[in-house]
């Protein structure tokens, strides 16, 4: 937004703030240098002694209102693990009006060496630029001259022209922070919401309001070359809104198992652009509502999933011997999934034409996901694109309706009072199966009837079972057959690794460094991803047998076992993500010879969680000369919050405790 034929005259952001910065680039300590050890975190391979960033808008005669952010970065490598940080990435966006652009770029890495500090600086020739995807490029910093002991420091300076692009700021990274600092500085006329999200609590908050002020100078030129030009000068003074959030002695950020995306659960507050406000001027809305997203999609995509009447025919003899909608979704969703490839590209826009996207055999999710909705669309049956963000792109904040938080699209398919959601980016699914990464809590569903939220679930039951029937022969070994069956997701990389690298690299990874010695082995349904992929083995065990004298120990669980508790901290502050709810069911018969009687066996037990969660069920029976042990473990939701934390942990304790138990047995 202009003013007109102005210039304005700004002080610099570093020393516009009535606070002293916590970090001046250039200025490290003696202390920082001998640092050895963080004392609040002794196992840190590197911290961050402070991290200082300040955004705020300001303006340009030629351009207009733009962002300026400027950051100052120090980190001390206290081990070799550390030199991991001695890279840093700098994000930049771009689109076809411009870019973001860097300035100010400095980058030194300190060392002391003989009682003196060695500076070595970064080159400009050195920095990297890459681009990342089509909106996205990034210059990548890589300090030389890194020890255990070094400081690394970083400033620069980002120039935008994207207004909607504020930047957001992480207090947390995965080594501790010191201290971490952002200000902003918003003209009135700019309406940011804010979003904070993470587990560590500030130790700074504030907020004010103060009168700022540009100087306009305008010219007035004469019509002819006697009298001067004039020049005058204008005050605009206005509110400025000035935040500035601190935290100190932040610890580092652990990924935990079973959870989706760090930036989910990072301590970081996130800007979004809500509206604009100029004096004598309306409201201008640039985040808008879910249905004017809703509406602008069907703008640009409608006409890609109603239009492409090419597709009819093909379509037709696709279905011309179907009769129910289930079967007719069925033959379109197998053949676009079999006959057009993904490419790896994550993507809610087609980039090509749907007729090229054929001709290829080959496309991104939005590409394949699309012509699927078109295809469906011609065999009568109603189907919307969904938006989504995949597990590791973040959730999505229903509060905030920007439709860059959703990265890629599927279909869903309705008929009736039945509706479907279908992705045939992959080859190893069956159809209403989405891919793991799409189970991220809901997706934004668009129609010309309205949007609406679905979940993002999978009807289809993720289960392995495993029957191992086995024999304790003369040679102290256990021979037998061990039958698997795996459906759902548990299918998908088994068959994926099967298909990808043969029958003979599949079996070198079940067998890994196991003694198992195979003779023979059988697969079914190996490319048929509606049904369960089956495989049936012939072999002999000997690890699982420990002989002590005349006395016997024998492991039932020769598969499928809990080795050990994935839960290691004794708290939590995130949600436990498994994705989906699964089941393994684990089978184990063994004959024993007639030398040979049982001295002890594991008790059976039932353990579960309220309403049945979880639970774990152990069944084990002694009948004449066969000792038959019967597992069955289930996670009977997808999500479990902080507050179930303590109990699902003591639940796994509980199975591994049990899975550990041996039978034993007694040579006559």
């Amino acid at each position: 937004m202009k003013f007109g034929l102005l210039a304005i005259i700004f002080c610099s952001s570093l020393i516009c703030f009535s606070q002293k910065a916590p970090i001046k680039f250039g200025n490290v300590s003696m202390e920082e240098l001998k640092m050895t050890m963080y004392e609040k975190d002794s196992s840190a391979a590197a911290v961050i002694l402070a991290d200082f960033g300040i955004s705020e808008l300001r303006y340009d005669q030629a351009k207009g209102f733009h962002l300026f952010f400027e950051r100052v970065r120090r980190v001390k490598i206290l081990t070799k693990e550390g030199f991991d940080w001695a890279n840093f990435n700098i994000f930049l966006y771009n689109d076809l009006t411009g870019e973001e652009k860097i300035s100010g770029l400095k980058a030194v890495t300190y060392n002391l060496e003989n009682g003196k500090v060695v500076e070595t600086k970064v080159k400009n020739e050195s920095i990297i630029k890459e681009k990342y995807n089509e909106n996205i490029s990034i210059s990548k910093v890589t300090w030389p001259n890194v020890k255990t002991g070094s400081v690394l420091e970083l400033t620069y300076n980002v120039t935008s022209d994207f207004i909607f692009n504020f930047h957001d700021w992480e207090f947390q990274a995965k080594i501790p922070t010191k201290w971490s600092e952002y200000r902003t500085r918003i003209p009135e006329y700019f309406f940011y919401e804010k979003f904070m999200q993470g587990y560590v609590g500030l130790d700074v908050a504030e907020s004010s309001n103060a009168v700022a002020s540009i100087t306009l100078t305008s010219k007035d030129v004469s019509d002819g070359n006697i009298q001067p030009s004039s020049v005058s000068y204008d005050k605009v003074e206005y509110t400025e809104n000035r935040n500035r959030w601190a935290a100190k002695n932040v610890p580092a950020f652990k990924e935990e198992p079973h959870m989706t995306s760090e930036i989910d659960f990072i301590s970081k507050i996130n800007f979004e652009l809500s509206y604009t406000r100029f004096p004598n001027t309306g409201i201008r809305s640039y985040m808008g509502t879910w249905q004017d997203i809703n509406n602008s999609y069907l703008k640009e995509l409608g006409q890609e999933i109603t239009g492409n009447g090419f597709l009819k025919k093909q379509v037709d003899d696709l279905i011309v011997d179907k009769i129910t909608p289930e079967d007719k979704i069925a033959a379109i969703f197998s053949h676009v999934r079999n006959n057009i490839q993904w490419d790896g590209l994550t993507r809610k826009y087609p980039t090509h034409a749907l007729r090229k996207v054929i001709d290829d055999k080959k496309g991104s999710s939005a590409e394949i996901n699309i012509l699927l909705a078109s295809m469906l669309e011609k065999a009568g049956i109603k189907a919307n694109p969904v938006l989504v963000s995949t597990r590791d792109h973040g959730f999505v904040r229903e509060a905030a309706p920007v439709s860059s938080q959703f990265n890629t699209v599927l279909c869903q398919a309705k008929w009736g009072d039945k509706q479907m959601l279908l992705d045939a980016t992959d080859r190893s699914l069956p159809s209403g199966m989405l891919p793991e990464q799409c189970l991220n809590g809901k997706g934004f569903a668009v129609s010309k009837d309205g949007f609406e939220w679905v979940n993002l679930s999978s009807p289809v039951k993720t289960k392995t079972s495993i029957s191992a029937t086995f024999t304790l022969t003369d040679d102290d070994v256990l021979a037998g057959k061990l039958k698997i069956d795996r459906s759902g997701y548990h299918s998908v990389n088994p068959r994926k690794l099967y298909l990808g690298k043969g029958k003979e690299e599949y079996l070198k990874n079940l067998i890994g460094n196991k003694s198992w010695v195979l003779s023979r082995s059988e697969f079914q349904n190996e490319t048929n991803p509606e049904q369960p992929f089956k495989e049936v083995h012939e072999l002999t065990i000997s690890e699982y047998v420990t002989l002590a004298g005349s006395t016997y120990y024998i492991s039932p669980f020769v598969m499928g076992k809990e080795e050990a508790n994935p839960f290691k901290s004794e708290t939590r502050n995130y949600p436990v993500d498994f994705g989906a709810p699964f089941e393994q069911v684990y089978i184990f018969q063994l004959v024993l010879p007639p030398n040979v009687a049982v001295e002890e066996l594991p008790k059976s037990k039932i353990v579960a969680l309220p309403g049945n969660t979880a639970k774990y069920i152990l069944n084990v029976v002694n009948n004449g000369n066969v000792i038959s042990v019967t597992s069955s473990f289930s996670i009977n939701k997808g999500v479990f919050d902080q507050r179930e934390y303590a109990n699902l942990r003591e639940f796994f304790n509980q199975v591994v405790s049990k899975q550990a138990e041996q039978i034993v047995l007694k040579r006559n």
